[in-house]
């Protein structure tokens, strides 16, 4: 069996106590001082360099986010979904410059106000699949992207509105 992280989940999934690995992934974040050296294949290395170029951030940085992601997914994958709909939420409201009042605005039919927008825990709790269908038509997004299921944001191209005023 090939080594990657559905392989590595499933040799060790039945044999680790998930409930401590939880709690060292939420409660763990100090940086340690000592760094791990880590090696990667030149083409894993040249990608990390770019992708970590483009975001002003270090290639440890980025390689530390990666893999605290990829450890959420793997042991704690329902609180990482419902994270990943609100910062990809956040992130909605960020590139069109949209603030909590307008956002509310939006989801007044789901009974959402800007007070719920502000506390992502709360807002995790009052989103419906309707609300994120909405929030998806409204700015031409793959509404599976913004539900956590999908990697890629844009709607289809069969799917763009015909003027740009529709957007």
């Amino acid at each position: 069996m090939r080594l990657n992280t559905t392989g590595i989940a499933a040799r060790m999934m039945l044999s680790l106590d998930k409930k401590a690995i939880g709690e060292k992934l939420i409660n763990g974040r100090q940086i340690n001082p000592t760094p791990l050296q880590v090696r990667y294949p030149q083409g894993v290395r040249e990608v990390l360099g770019i992708m970590s170029e483009q975001l002003a951030i270090s290639t440890a940085d980025l390689t530390r986010i990666l893999l605290e992601d990829a450890l959420h997914n793997m042991f704690m994958p329902a609180d990482n979904t419902a994270g990943n709909i609100i910062s990809r939420i956040e992130y909605i409201m960020l590139s069109h410059d949209i603030n909590a009042p307008l956002l509310a605005t939006l989801l007044s039919p789901w009974n959402i106000r800007s007070t719920v927008i502000q506390d992502p825990a709360r807002l995790a709790d009052y989103l419906s699949a309707d609300a994120l269908e909405h929030l998806a038509e409204c700015f031409n997004l793959n509404p599976d992207w913004l539900n956590g299921h999908e990697n890629y944001p844009i709607a289809l191209s069969g799917e763009w509105p015909d003027t740009a005023d529709n957007f």
